[in-house]
């Protein structure tokens, strides 16, 4: 007899940070409440496709790609389909440590119960919530580094905790930092473009760098972002895309060997990044503004008329 199709399931994409990123499927019919369950970490899901219902603590909310939901670990639950087609999600696994901090920085309260660190159990996603869920599936799919990875699940992480606050009107942050936390922040984003123009061939992960500096990988990510008006992955992505550039217009010739020289996978990698900063391909750019140093060196030569 053959087996019987699975009707869910979980596949891990990313383990960093102490969050782990989840790509869940189900393939459920119309379905009633279920039996209860329960997960096993605390968790951000962000829905993709599909509708089912969740009742928790006597409320049920009916979910579509309009939300995010939130899980406690241990905290009961209950499922239903009320249309056929089951659904997909990404699902954020996290420790108690990465919780905590997320929920503190939008509702510094409601982190004092570290058991249960989301009071929220749902809220709307945004639209930027849902940019970055695509942007890191996508990334996942491709040649990536560590740091790139790390800072998206940063990000997706932290808005998607802060949209849930803003749309439930329960926001309640810490107000405006002081001159001297200012300063420090300052001080750490500095440090930090220090740190990737070091090693802009081989920048390290979040984590690594997090930790050189002294602070949160998920702060790191934040600080940076409004302090500097991009990412850091963009900011890193700019750096050796502009750096590629300077060598082009040097005359470069061989695009395989700048591009490892300068730490993407291999040409096609370079290829597609530089082609996302400049809006052509290296091989265009070096028509247009690179020049044939022994040219330059011909015309320097040529004597006067």
């Amino acid at each position: 007899m053959p087996e019987a199709p699975r009707l869910q399931t979980r596949q891990v994409l990313l383990e960093s940070l102490g969050v782990s990123v989840l790509d869940f499927r189900c393939r459920a019919h119309v379905e009633p409440l279920g039996p209860e369950e329960s997960n096993p970490t605390h968790g951000i899901v962000l829905v993709r496709k599909g509708v089912f219902g969740r009742a928790q603590q006597g409320e049920t909310l009916v979910a579509d790609p309009n939300h995010v939901l939130f899980f406690n670990a241990g905290e009961p639950y209950r499922y239903s389909h009320p249309l056929s087609g089951g659904d997909d999600c990404t699902v954020l696994a996290l420790d108690r440590a990465r919780a905590l901090e997320l929920v503190a920085h939008h509702a510094p309260r409601d982190a004092e119960c570290s058991e249960r660190p989301f009071r929220l159990g749902y809220g709307l996603s945004s639209p930027r919530a849902a940019r970055l869920q695509y942007e890191l599936l996508g990334l996942l799919r491709g040649a990536s580094t560590r740091l790139v990875l790390e800072d998206v699940v940063a990000e997706l992480a932290d808005e998607a905790v802060g949209a849930a606050y803003r749309t439930r009107g329960t926001r309640t942050g810490s107000g405006v930092p002081s001159a001297a936390a200012r300063r420090r922040r300052r001080d750490l984003v500095e440090a930090a473009k220090l740190a990737v123009n070091g090693r802009y061939e081989s920048p390290p992960s979040l984590g690594e760098l997090a930790r050189s500096l002294g602070c949160s990988p998920f702060h790191l990510s934040r600080t940076f972002h409004r302090a500097v008006g991009v990412s850091l992955r963009r900011y890193a992505g700019r750096l050796r895309a502009r750096l590629a550039a300077g060598r082009l217009a040097a005359g470069a010739r061989d695009l395989t060997e700048l591009a490892l020289d300068l730490g993407y996978a291999d040409h096609s990698h370079f290829t597609n990044a530089f082609r996302q900063e400049w809006g052509l391909p290296p091989s265009r750019f070096r028509e247009l503004h690179g020049a044939d140093p022994a040219v330059i060196l011909g015309r320097r030569r040529r004597p006067p008329a």
